[in-house]
């Protein structure tokens, strides 16, 4: 049986639709607003581009103009537009222009020595190669060590023969005059005798000196010349040809940052070198790596003291300590003072490599009474074998003028093939080879008896 609806039943759905579709109605018309406003907004913004990119028409129109021009390079069978080809390479030669004048404010030096001072920036690593303008710098060799650190200064004074000491004459119109029989008042002078060796203790230079007894067929009194070789322990390869192949006494100058130091040294002892520790000092060129714990001049005294006996804790048996680098600092009286006392307390000397010709080191040693030497030639600032033996031709003629000599060289290919003949033949000459020490005593032993270097 069919229920009857009423009349308000059957209109009550058509009342509630009306209003949401109103509603909906409503909303259609807002969005269509938003739309609208959008879209004005956005060809608004187009307009306005349009009139600013006008204002560069002019710009367009060589460049679409040099784009449509183009050459041809039949060597590569290549077709380029002209325009845009000079444009990269006015931007390439901008670029390299910039790299090289920026390397060259930050590096310093001029065109030759940018090529050098790159390979000091990557070198394949080692102790010396090449050289380097200005104040210099002795590159690594190639030769597969890990540490870079190994640079060494060009000295500018590859010779240094010291001013021989003035002789006090008595003025004429001074000399007083002695009556006859006051002369024979006067004692004749007592026979000079060599200086007795100290009483108690002996130093321990001389306790480290290497025992050397001269040929017995060279005459009393022949030259003698030490070589010194700085750098060794770092590139350990030339390092063990230095005291495997050369024949000796050498006096070998290890570094105090090298790895393995007693086994090293001892090593170099046994084949009858006499050793020393290289001490690093600061460089005038900032641009030089001095190696780690090096003594600088803005150091205060307590940190130089606790550096310098680092270095001197490292290995045992030198007989001395000779500055690697220090051209800045050994011109530095505050600073080698400190560092001069602590080498004097240990009984050792000091060997001036005269990296500056300001070095202060000298007064200082004379001041605190500390034996010290210096170096007169340098070697190898090129590795070349005729400039080596050119150098080693400067030694000889100091030694036969002066009685003695020291030459400082470094663990390169040029100085170890060198020496290994030169050691040899100059003994052939009448010149004795000696350990450093040798030098020092005779020297010690010379102003004990009042004899002028």
């Amino acid at each position: 049986m069919t229920r009857k609806l009423s009349k308000s039943q059957v209109q009550s759905p058509t009342r509630r639709g009306k209003p949401q579709r109103k509603a909906k109605a409503g909303r259609d018309q807002a969005h269509v607003a938003s739309q609208a406003q959008v879209h004005a907004k956005r060809t608004a913004a187009k307009h306005l581009a349009r009139k600013a990119s006008a204002r560069f028409d002019w710009l367009k129109k060589p460049w679409n103009s040099g784009a449509a021009l183009t050459f041809r390079v039949s060597k590569l069978d290549l077709e380029l537009p002209v325009l845009p080809t000079i444009v990269f390479i006015s931007v390439l030669g901008l670029a390299v222009g910039g790299g090289y004048w920026g390397a060259k404010s930050l590096f310093g030096g001029n065109s030759q020595s940018l090529p050098q001072l790159t390979n000091q920036i990557s070198p394949p690593s080692g102790v010396i190669q090449k050289t380097h303008s200005l104040r210099g710098v002795i590159l690594p060799e190639p030769n597969g060590a890990t540490d870079k650190r190994a640079y060494e200064e060009k000295a500018l004074e590859e010779v240094y023969e010291p001013a021989p000491e003035p002789k006090l004459e008595p003025k004429p119109d001074k000399v007083l005059d002695v009556q006859q029989d006051q002369v024979a008042k006067i004692p004749e002078p007592a026979e000079r005798l060599e200086p007795a060796p100290p009483s108690g203790p002996q130093p321990l230079w001389m306790q480290n000196a290497l025992a050397f007894t001269p040929p017995v067929d060279v005459p009393l009194g022949a030259p003698i010349i030490a070589i010194v070789i700085d750098d060794m322990g770092v590139d350990r390869k030339r390092s063990q040809r230095m005291w495997r192949d050369v024949p000796g006494p050498l006096t070998l100058s290890f570094m105090s940052y090298a790895d393995d130091l007693p086994r090293q040294t001892q090593a170099a002892r046994s084949q009858g070198h006499e050793l020393m520790l290289h001490m690093s000092m600061e460089p005038s060129n900032a641009q030089i790596d001095a190696g780690p714990n090096v003594l600088l001049r803005a150091m205060p005294a307590t940190e130089i003291r606790a550096l310098a006996n680092w270095g001197m804790d490292r290995f045992e048996g030198f007989v001395g300590v000779n500055n690697h680098m220090g051209s800045r600092f050994t011109e530095d009286e505050p600073g080698m003072r400190a560092v001069l006392e602590e080498i004097n307390k240990r009984g050792l000397f000091f060997l001036d490599s005269r990296t500056s010709g300001r070095t202060v080191g000298p007064k200082i040693a004379r001041e605190l009474g500390m034996p010290m030497l210096e170096r007169n030639v340098f070697l190898d600032n090129d590795n070349v074998p005729a400039k080596v033996l050119k150098q080693l031709g400067e030694v000889e003629r100091l030694a036969r003028k002066h009685g003695q000599a020291i030459a400082i060289g470094h663990p390169r290919d040029a100085t170890i093939e060198v020496l290994k003949t030169w050691m040899l033949d100059v003994q052939q000459r009448g010149i004795v080879i000696v350990p450093v020490t040798t030098v020092l005593k005779n020297r010690l032993k010379r102003h004990a008896s009042g004899q002028a270097d």
